[in-house]
């Protein structure tokens, strides 16, 4: 390893953890001032909330360490740039991408990280900071609505929710199968269910029921405007059973996904945050042909130009992989093109600026 790698490979180091706890830092401060009132209010111990934040970084890590590679390249190699050391190098024989060559590889590793521990890190400490914020914190539970819900009950029955209100009691989208020998010999679809909490039961609205032959053939169409639900776990306990798709790993979010397509449930959703789980790492990667163009700007117009340029890049990136998200949740895109286009889209055009830099 020459020198010049080694230097290379160790600043890119310590800028991309500095700028990482600095990105954990903010976000800790940010969360801290919303919810400090309440702190206050409930005497929350210095532990707890050490506790509790402790149990954020690694979902923050995993979503901005792009974010930090991105500017600690900038730093190392602006710097380079603007210190006509790339110059010196181009004399020596050694091109601009041989130099880059260290940093693709920190970056993979960066990936790498980023991937583990989104999948045996935040799966354990994402369920126990909501249990210490809705418990200790706030004393008051984050009722949020559940999406794509899938749970397996009694006598082969497949239930499934595609919006789950647990504060008002409804369902949205209620889908309860029964299969046989593999096949489904009935299916039940509702608009919606409400909980009646007088009877404890749910009663499903503006539905209907079809019943199927040992061909798939519909034999059966019932509609019906309300009907009790075959199911009877109340809003809180459905609440409880359903697992935030943060809360599962890569092999449990593909295991549910199989479940639901078993039984001929749309799952889309899940499907998107499944594709996610290997684009997101990858991102640390695609910011190197982002990131590497704009620091060799720094030769021409300073490094606040390449700065500028990139943090630019790095907005409409970020930006393009939530509009895919969006468009995949939706079923407006499938799910491996939602996740992976703004991947292919800025790898394209940062190799397309790669190329035509002057090296």
């Amino acid at each position: 390893m020459s020198i010049l790698t080694r230097y290379i490979c160790r600043r890119i180091l310590f800028y991309y953890f500095s700028l990482v706890a600095m990105i954990v830092v903010f976000f800790v401060f940010v969360d801290f001032m919303e919810h400090i009132d309440r702190i206050v209010k409930h005497h929350a111990s210095l532990r707890l909330i050490g506790l509790y934040y402790a149990c954020l970084t690694p979902r923050i890590f995993t979503e901005m360490s792009w974010l930090g590679f991105l500017v600690a390249m900038l730093f190392v190699l602006g710097g380079l740039a603007r210190h006509n050391e790339f110059t010196a190098a181009l004399a020596g024989g050694i091109s601009i991408y041989r130099i880059a060559l260290p940093v693709l590889f920190i970056s993979a590793l960066a990936g790498t990280g980023v991937f583990c521990v989104q999948e045996f890190v935040a799966p354990k400490t994402i369920p126990l900071a909501r249990e210490i914020r809705e418990t200790d914190f706030i004393k008051e539970p984050q009722a949020h609505p559940l999406f794509d819900i899938a749970q397996v009950g009694r006598s082969n029955r497949f239930y499934f929710f595609d919006v789950v209100d647990v504060e008002r009691g409804e369902l949205t989208g209620v889908h309860v199968h029964t299969k046989k020998g593999g096949r489904i010999i009935d299916r039940i679809d509702a608009e919606k269910a409400i909980w009646d909490e007088s009877a404890r039961r749910w009663r499903m609205e503006n539905g209907v029921v079809k019943e199927f032959d040992s061909r798939g053939m519909l034999l059966k169409d019932t509609p019906f405007s309300s009907m009790e639900a075959p199911f009877k776990d109340p809003p809180k306990a459905l609440g409880a059973q359903s697992a935030d798709t943060a809360q599962l790993d890569f092999r449990q979010l593909k295991q549910k996904i199989r479940t639901m397509e078993r039984s001929g449930y749309d799952a889309h959703r899940p499907k998107v945050e499944y594709h996610t789980r290997f684009a997101l790492p990858v991102a640390n990667l695609i910011v190197v042909f982002l990131g590497l163009p704009f620091a060799l700007e720094c030769r021409k117009g300073g490094l606040v130009i390449g700065f500028a340029l990139s943090l630019m890049a790095a907005l409409f990136y970020y930006g393009s992989f939530q509009i895919g998200l969006a468009l995949g949740k939706g079923g407006f895109l499938p799910a491996a093109i939602a996740a992976w286009m703004a991947n292919a889209l800025f790898l394209g055009i940062g190799a397309g600026l790669t190329l035509r830099a002057r090296t």
